[in-house]
């Protein structure tokens, strides 16, 4: 499955800039409205005119200064500006296009779910700021870098959710990564199953062309070890994972964010570990890779790295010509018209006039 990669700057073209198209033709047939209106409005006018000339009657405007005469020069229909406006706007709506920009497509197949654990081990401090944060820095690292590839977020602990699905829109990802905490997952634990079957779930949504990466970020601290049952549906959907451990082996107190630390059923305070053995685990049954991020980990070159037996990276790339929307060239008209058309509709408000009884 081909996915946009990047995209040149604009740079302007010559080639058909004479044609005309539009996006949305079918509001033009709204202008025999407007068109309609202006005519019958001007034939009315006509003979209105007519009649009023035998009478000789004056045109009159009430404005700040008091009552005025409106030459016949002054005289504009506003009637008309609002039909021109509203005219101008069908073609805006219409959405016209005309010259070509040319840019440069590049064409990929790659698609990452990044699985967050969210349990309360992941706030440990052996890691700086702690385990979480430091994720957090190192998913956002890797997003800076990407360039097309869809990407969604699963979050787990006890139970796991899809939090955003795939996307080459990683703003709202971003939005995501910087709200998300162990308050999220009310149930505890780290069940590594319900985060394959969610991530699972969200690959299967596509056509399964492309080249897939499963990032799990989490202390390896799994529940059980019922998660080894997807490994073969792991592979018939050609993922790999890509396992980032996060903590180290002396491992750290769980602060409670109220000055203390976790207690255990025991009442002892609870001191977590990294436990690597099932991350590596997943990663080798989908050849995938593992890695300790206790240091900094760069994900993006993780992702290369797997790219070499994948069978897809950079499939290549092409130019192509695009022609350019004009729609705001009769949208900004329209509104200026139309507010000039209710300036001369009113030209002011009248003022409360105080009249004297004349005395009998």
């Amino acid at each position: 499955m081909h996915r946009l990669h990047g995209v040149s700057p604009y740079r302007s073209s010559r080639k058909g800039g004479a044609l005309v198209s539009f996006e949305n033709p079918t509001w033009l047939y709204a202008i025999s409205l407007p068109l309609a209106y202006c005519i019958l409005s001007l034939l009315t006018r006509a003979k209105a005119g007519a009649n009023l000339g035998r009478l000789k009657t004056k045109h009159v405007q009430a404005g700040l200064g008091g009552i005025s005469k409106i030459s016949r020069a002054r005289r504009r229909p506003a009637k008309l500006l609002l039909c021109l406006s509203l005219a101008l706007l069908i073609v805006a709506l219409a959405q016209p296009r005309w010259g070509t920009i040319d840019r440069t497509v590049f064409k990929r197949s790659r698609e990452v779910i990044i699985a967050m654990d969210l349990s309360k081990s992941m706030l440990a401090e052996d890691i700086k700021p702690n385990r979480l944060e430091r994720a957090k820095l190192v998913v956002s690292s890797m997003l800076n870098d990407l360039q097309g590839e869809s990407v969604g977020l699963v979050v787990f602990a006890g139970t796991a959710f899809l939090q955003s699905p795939m996307s080459p829109d990683y703003q709202i990802l971003r939005g995501f990564l910087q709200e998300i905490s162990p308050d999220y997952i009310p149930q505890g634990g780290t069940n590594y199953g319900e985060m394959i079957e969610a991530a699972l779930d969200s690959f299967k949504q596509s056509d399964g062309q492309a080249d897939r990466f499963l990032i799990v970020i989490s202390d390896g601290e799994s529940l059980d070890d019922s998660w080894t049952e997807y490994v073969d549906e792991l592979k018939k959907e050609n993922v790999k994972a890509l396992c980032l451990g996060f903590g180290t082996q002396a491992g750290s107190l769980i602060p409670d964010g109220e000055g203390g630390f976790h207690k255990g059923p025991d009442g002892a305070v609870v001191l977590t570990k990294l436990e690597s053995e099932s991350l590596k685990q997943l990663a080798q049954a989908t050849n995938g890779i593992y890695k300790e991020a206790a240091v900094w980990v760069d994900l993006k070159e993780l992702i290369e790295e797997t790219i070499k037996s994948g069978k897809a990276g950079l499939a290549g790339e092409t130019r192509e010509s695009f022609q350019v929307e004009r729609y705001h060239y009769f949208l900004a008209p329209s509104i200026l018209l139309m507010l000039f058309a209710l300036y001369r509709e009113f030209p002011s408000l009248p003022k409360p006039r105080t009249i004297k009884p004349k005395h009998a």
